[in-house]
């Protein structure tokens, strides 16, 4: 029989026992921000890089050695934009938020990504997908994440109480910049997971992870565990289906997100009520999946066809 008692594991997302003060400093004062756990580590991870690269105290840095660094990372690291625009936020808050230097020469590196749009999967593509996956643990939370728009955290940290299947609402707490929303959640979607949940009846986690144990039993390891499932297995997943399915584009989970996006949206879901449902701050975000709408473009076409042949006619 498994115990469900849990043991909640304690620790720092940084470490206290740098060899220099400014990084044990630094470590305490990301405990003193309001930031995510992730930001925290991703923020410490990053001053961690600067000061292997030098090898010597990142309090004693110059603005010229940083500068130089970055073009290091640019041109020889291979950085993409987004990894530029994290350690660079992270030296600020490092530099100026702790140190009170102003190091303003840290705001003329730009890192902006270019604008391509998303790859997205049509219908055909997605019911080739998910009849590849193995296994309900997997191919549950997959379509969840089509289905409801979800980014992948926010799927596998869902709990029982976030589910409201009568007002067809799906509860996301805690999203992306630590903001609550709901999003849809369609009533044969509500079924699937009844009848997922009724597998394993965790009294927390819709999502459990299976863990590891003696029980050949999956369905009671996932019933007694104390942990969601990690996102990754779900990437592996989604790969090996995509390539089973013979689907040639660039498979990820956040692609299923980028589907139901542009989906809605051609089938005629106001901007706003699709910002609302992806938990977007800006409503310019959202806009790009009008540019994904084959639907509502053919459509375009045929009235623009109707006003020009009247003018063009003698």
């Amino acid at each position: 029989m498994l115990t469900t008692l849990c043991l909640v594991k304690k620790t720092s997302p940084v470490e206290y026992s740098h060899e220099y003060k400014s990084m044990r400093r630094y470590a305490e004062h990301l405990q003193l921000q309001d930031f995510r756990l992730r930001t925290m580590q991703g923020y410490y991870r990053h001053m961690r890089l600067i000061w292997q690269h030098f090898k010597s105290d990142p309090s004693g840095l110059s603005e010229e050695q940083l500068r130089q660094y970055y073009v290091h990372k640019r041109t020889e690291g291979g950085w993409a934009p987004k990894s530029c625009r994290q350690s660079l936020a992270a030296a600020k808050h490092f530099y100026r938020g702790m140190l009170g230097k102003k190091y303003t020469s840290l705001d003329a590196i730009k890192a902006r990504d270019r604008e391509t749009l998303p790859t997205v999967l049509t219908v055909d593509e997605l019911r080739r997908l998910f009849a590849h996956v193995k296994f309900n643990r997997y191919r549950v939370p997959l379509l969840l994440i089509y289905a409801c728009g979800l980014r992948v955290n926010e799927c596998t940290h869902l709990t029982v109480d976030d589910i409201d299947g009568p007002g067809n609402r799906l509860f996301i707490r805690d999203g992306k910049g630590g903001k609550d929303r709901y999003t849809i959640l369609s009533t044969p979607v509500y079924r699937l997971l009844q009848d997922y949940w009724r597998q394993h009846k965790n009294p927390k986690w819709l999502f459990p992870s299976v863990g590891r144990g003696r029980c050949v039993n999956a369905a009671a390891r996932m019933g007694a565990s104390c942990e969601p499932m990690q996102s990754h297995g779900l990437g592996l997943r989604l790969l090996e289906a995509a390539r089973a399915a013979g689907i040639t584009k660039q498979v990820t989970c956040h692609i299923l997100r980028h589907s139901f996006a542009t989906h809605l949206a051609a089938a005629g879901v106001p901007l706003h009520q699709l910002q609302s449902y992806l938990g977007h701050a800006h409503i310019e975000t959202t806009t790009v999946y009008t540019h994904l709408m084959p639907i509502n473009h053919i459509e375009a076409i045929g009235h623009i066809d109707g006003l020009i042949e009247p003018i063009l006619r003698r």
